[in-house]
């Protein structure tokens, strides 16, 4: 960690102190990973012997050494507030003075414009192995990565590796399974960009006054055509202008690193075939974003080998801007960036085995934190008969904007409902920056617990009920938007496809952080008619059958997993055939 990075922290780390009613100060939070580096620098700092060698004097301005972080801590408590604190501090600034000498200061970043090398990784343009890819689900609040290897498992099967992606990013076991990465980013006023649990904590420390935001829904952009708005002051409290676009090549480098180093673990070169997950798009816009983030995928490569000292603990925004549009002017071609996958196709692609058995009609509902994905597939797979039918039917496709973050924001103006605040209050901006930035953790305890008490920053706590949120009208329209569209993906298929559904039946596949809803599992065992045909709705299994025995550890976050997983696999499903179909089916 460079000094002027470790004297930022350490800077802030001092700011936090809050006066206790005894007079006495104490520390809000937790320390970061990165605040506990700062501080061992500064040990280290300040137990080497100062330099006696004279330098010579200069007057650039530009190169002076930053006023000692104990002065400016003085001077914050020289109201009196504190006085003995602003004394010690004093006296330590006095004695560390001659510390300053060690600072390293960084040139003007424009002065170093011509000093960054962008090439080719040497393996870029070689052949990747058909024998084991990966595939990445980018989600919108949390990111998963599965690799597969073909024929490595057990008894010749296939091996599955689910990259415990949190772990390497040293997020907690409280943050959720260690196999899912915050898809989290945050600019902070020193113009550090920070990604997943970093940003988490870094904007809670900078959350004071009430006016700065954090990105959490990046993804969102992509379904809702924002990629191209500019943010913001509340996300971006630089002078460097940029919008969605940089954002999200920015956390595919962070999470290309991320993936680096989960596969230098399992000894896995970055040549790998990288297959990657998408919502349901009209063709238009699917063949649009497709494109972009094949190229955002290779690009990312090429700038997290680039920045990979600096990317994990925070790195300068005007920096990572600059490098990631070098490379994107380079327009490098990727042998390593495999083909998309729509995220029921890789939850599909999860649950069928060569071995197994299956024949049914079966509809995968995704839903997301961004997009609740619909798609309709015909399986059927019978080893004994050597009879293998798993394709996705034509048209039967739909994609949905209501999904968890719209539940986050019906949870949000239910609490400002419930505390009588609105736009025109004073604290408006401060109490909802605050419950966006926290609504998730209130979520997924409201459904868990059935109710919480919520503190807001004017010192009100409110009570919400899960029951009621259920009975809102907004939660009533999505239920409704949801049976919707499943009834117009039927309505678009051949009458062949509902009439040959095997016991008249609708398997529902559940996947995706909102899967276990309860307005969602309420559908199960409803009749659903469309083109004057009935079919009755039942629940696949919560686990495939063909996981269990070998990679039982993946029941638990199945649901989380199921797009990568079915998406890394050699066999995905394939469109629908509808003559072959019927010669098969019939």
């Amino acid at each position: 960690m460079d000094n002027n990075k470790a004297m930022w922290l350490l800077e802030n780390l001092l700011f936090r102190l809050a006066d206790r009613n005894d007079g006495k100060q104490e520390l809000p939070g937790i320390i970061t990973e990165a605040e506990q580096q700062a501080l061992a620098a500064a040990i280290r700092a300040l137990s080497t012997p100062p330099q006696t060698t004279p330098e010579e004097p200069t007057d650039t301005p530009s190169l002076r050494a930053r006023e000692p972080v104990a002065s400016i801590v003085a001077e914050k408590y020289s109201s009196g507030v504190s006085g003995a604190l602003a004394d010690e501090a004093q006296e330590t600034a006095v004695e560390s003075e001659p510390v300053d000498c060690d600072v390293e200061i960084e040139e003007p970043l424009e002065s170093k414009d011509d000093e960054i090398e962008i090439s080719l990784p040497s393996f870029a343009d070689e052949p990747v192995s058909p024998d084991f890819r990966l595939c990445i689900d980018f989600g919108t609040a949390m990111s998963k990565v599965t690799l597969v290897h073909d024929g490595a498992g057990k008894d010749g099967g296939d091996e599955i590796r689910v990259l415990e992606l949190g772990e390497v990013a040293g997020q907690d076991p409280s943050d959720g399974p260690l196999e899912l990465l915050i898809s989290s980013v945050y600019i902070s006023n020193d113009g550090f960009v920070y990604f997943g649990k970093d940003a988490l904590e870094v904007s809670e420390q900078e959350a004071g006054d009430g006016n700065r935001q954090r990105i959490d829904n990046m993804k969102r952009f992509l379904s809702e055509d924002g990629i191209d708005q500019v943010l913001s002051d509340e996300f971006n409290p630089t002078s460097v202008e940029i919008d969605y676009r940089d954002i999200v090549l920015f956390y595919l480098v962070y999470l290309t690193w991320v993936i680096n180093q989960c596969s230098d673990e399992l000894g896995y070169e970055k040549a790998i075939c990288r297959r990657f997950a998408m919502p349901c798009f009209e063709v238009g816009k699917a063949r649009q974003y497709s494109s972009m983030l094949s190229r955002m995928l290779g690009d990312a490569q090429v700038v997290a080998d680039l920045v990979a000292e600096e990317i994990s603990e925070g790195i300068v925004l005007d920096k990572l801007k600059l490098i990631c549009d070098k490379v994107q002017e380079k327009n490098f071609e990727y042998s390593f960036v495999g083909s998309p996958v729509t995220e029921p196709l890789g939850v599909a692609s999860a649950l069928v085995s060569e071995d197994g058995a299956a024949n049914n009609l079966s509809m995968v509902i995704d839903i997301g934190a961004g997009t609740t994905d619909i798609s309709l597939f015909r399986i059927r797979v019978d080893s004994n008969e050597s009879v293998y039918v798993a394709n996705q039917v034509p048209g039967a496709a739909r994609g949905l904007t209501m999904a968890g973050n719209y539940i986050d924001r019906v949870l949000v103006q239910k609490i400002l409902s419930s505390a009588a605040i609105t736009y025109q209050s004073d604290n408006y901006r401060r109490i909802r920056n605050d419950l966006e930035r926290k609504i998730r953790v209130y979520k997924e305890e409201l459904f868990e617990t059935g109710s919480i008490d919520v503190p807001l920053p004017n010192g009100e706590v409110i009570e919400v009920m899960l029951e009621e949120l259920l009975q809102s009208q907004s939660i009533h329209e999505f239920q409704k938007e949801l049976r919707n569209k499943i009834v117009e993906v039927l309505e678009e298929v051949d009458d062949f496809i509902l009439r040959t559904a095997p016991r008249k039946e609708l398997v529902l596949v559940l996947t995706g952080g909102g899967a276990s809803l309860p307005f969602v599992r309420s559908m199960v065992g409803e009749n659903i008619e469309a083109r004057n045909i009935s079919l009755k709705t039942v629940k696949s299994h919560d686990f495939p059958e063909w996981l269990e025995e070998d990679h039982a550890d993946l029941e638990n976050i199945f649901p989380r997993i199921a797009v990568s997983l079915g998406g890394a696999r050699e066999n995905v499903i394939v469109p629908y055939d509808q003559k072959k179909a019927e010669e098969e089916l019939v």
